[in-house]
């Protein structure tokens, strides 16, 4: 009996679906037993899902140092999918977990999607590997989680649901997309618009485009100002870049509304000469060798999500090695897979299966150069001090010392193993004020330098300040009167107030001084002590 050809490549795609989730779970896994996670990451969900197991709903303290309810800052319900789970076991290796299923699982549609288009199993599991390997998905992989991440599944299924004209599907796709992110609204109904394109059902697409509009303005211009400590969406502010990212274009959606509208040359000159936009759209485009351009209707979901991180004030959207481009992955791949369909008929010189092959080679090689993973010649940019890390047992202990309902300041890159409790804050913030302050003097990469904390995969990026600031507040805390030593168990550091003094100040002086001296700093220099810690 004749199998079909989906069947007789869906045993190799499941496999390598399999090895994908299994490398990017441990690789989550040891990044966080590692340090390299981080409280502003990965620690803000562990917080919004404790607290709200624990009568405080989806609250976060870290990002703006006070109290806040995350749907002010990100519109995220689908973290709420997370608190059955934290009542079995509070830990947030089920975040680990679910953003490792979620982008493997992503290939299975694609390899459906590339299988019927190309008429050929071999070349949609050359697709689906093509996804599996791309760079940018790579990296978003070994970030911290991010409730952006569950979404990808969900638009892969969607473009499958568009091929396969299955409006139930599409909008069983588009469905969960309305509670992952507060822009996905408006994807949502760049799917209503390729609906159209592709069916020519209308009534399909306009309920789409309505449910999608709709749902934008009443996330971003009703429930977030209201969530919001400031009555606007906080990246409308006019603050650091990190909080102000769309800022420029007003501070209000109807202001920047307005602005795109209005001035949309201005907008475009500054997207393409005055920032990274251009190289970024290069980056985006390069592994697919500028098939999703002959595919162009597919990119409409990702439309939204392109425009986010182009407009925004701070780069790192843009960047390679960050998450954001994630959702624009399985859109890319599907407008490629229809790019090269295109090609294919017009110069009838290669199959489907050559040009997928072709496609799947410079992923490969793009994947390799920029893979997070230490391969011998791969950029690797956490670079771990080692790749296996297992469960810390001091952590415990310390959880233990210092209590749940202690305030506390903590180490960026130490915070999600503490970050279970009412006040957490990233340090230096709120000292003299947190009753405890926990550090751990050892850095978690071999990356040291540049000493920028913008660059978030070296140590200062993980420490949020730089190397020198952090070792020069340490001295001043020692020196402090509001603060003693609670442990010091090399190389974690716990501060308490009210904690005697004793003879382990000289021990740590000892080991600031290596530390300096490891890290490439120099002699100490006399330098002005932070004012959070004076006093």
């Amino acid at each position: 009996m004749n199998r079909s050809p989906i069947s007789r490549w869906r045993w190799v795609t499941w496999a390598a679906i399999a090895i994908h989730f299994s490398t990017f779970l441990l690789l989550g896994l040891f990044r966080h037993w590692g340090y390299l996670s981080s409280l502003n990451d990965l620690g803000v969900f562990d917080q919004a899902i404790w607290s709200t197991l624990h009568g405080e709903f989806l609250l976060n303290t870290s990002n703006l140092n006070q109290p806040i309810n995350w749907l002010g800052f990100h519109f995220n319900p689908v973290l709420l999918l997370f608190v059955p789970f934290y009542a079995l076991s509070p830990s947030v290796e089920w975040f680990v977990l679910a953003q490792a299923a979620a982008l493997s699982l992503a290939a299975w549609p694609i390899f459906l999607l590339a299988s019927r288009v190309c008429q050929s199993g071999k070349a949609g599991l050359l697709w689906a590997l093509i996804y599996l390997v791309n760079p940018f998905l790579l990296n978003a992989a070994a970030w911290d989680f991010h409730p952006v991440t569950l979404a990808v599944p969900f638009i892969a299924l969607g473009l499958l649901a568009v091929e396969k004209a299955d409006s139930r599907l599409l909008f069983l796709s588009c469905l969960p997309l309305l509670l992952i992110q507060e822009h996905l609204g408006l994807s949502v109904a760049g799917f209503g618009v390729l609906w159209w394109l592709r069916n020519k059902d209308w009534k399909t697409a306009v309920s789409l485009i309505s449910l999608g509009t709709a749902h934008a303005a009443l996330v971003l211009g009703v429930i977030m100002p209201a969530f919001s400590p400031t009555g606007s969406h906080l990246m409308l502010g006019s603050g650091p870049d990190q909080l102000s990212r769309y800022g420029w274009l007003g501070h209000s959606i109807s202001e920047a509304a307005q602005t795109l509208l209005t001035h949309p040359l201005a907008v475009i000159q500054a997207l393409i000469l005055q920032t990274d936009g251009a190289s970024y759209l290069g980056l985006l485009l390069l592994p697919f060798l500028g098939f999703p351009l002959a595919g162009s209707a597919f990119l409409l979901p990702g439309l939204p999500d392109l425009l986010a991180n182009m407009l925004s004030a701070n780069p790192m959207p843009r960047s390679l090695f960050a998450y954001h481009s994630v959702t624009l992955v399985p859109v890319l791949t599907a407008a490629a897979i229809y790019g090269t369909r295109r090609f294919a008929l017009r110069f009838n010189k290669y199959t489907l299966t050559q040009l997928a092959g072709l496609v799947a080679t410079v992923n490969f090689a793009t994947g390799y150069i920029f893979a997070p993973l230490p391969l011998p010649g791969a950029h690797n940019i956490w670079m771990p001090t080692h790749f296996i890390h297992w469960p810390d047992p001091s952590v415990q202990t310390i959880r233990a010392a210092v209590g749940s309902n202690a305030s506390a300041s903590v180490q960026g890159n130490i915070g999600t193993h503490f970050s279970q409790r009412r006040d957490i804050y990233l340090y230096p913030n709120k000292v003299g004020k947190a009753e405890t302050i926990i550090l751990r003097l050892e850095s978690p990469t071999t990356r040291l330098l540049p000493p920028d904390p913008s660059m978030v995969s070296t140590l200062a990026g993980h420490l949020q300040m730089s190397p020198t600031d952090y070792l020069a507040s340490i001295h001043c805390l020692l020196a402090s009167k509001t603060y003693g030593v609670l442990i010091w168990e090399a190389p974690w550091l716990i501060f308490a107030k009210g904690a005697p003094k004793g003879e382990t100040e000289r021990e740590i002086e000892t080991r600031l001084m290596r530390l300096r001296e490891q890290w490439g700093l120099g002699p100490k220099e006399e330098t002005q002590t932070p004012a959070e810690c004076k006093g």
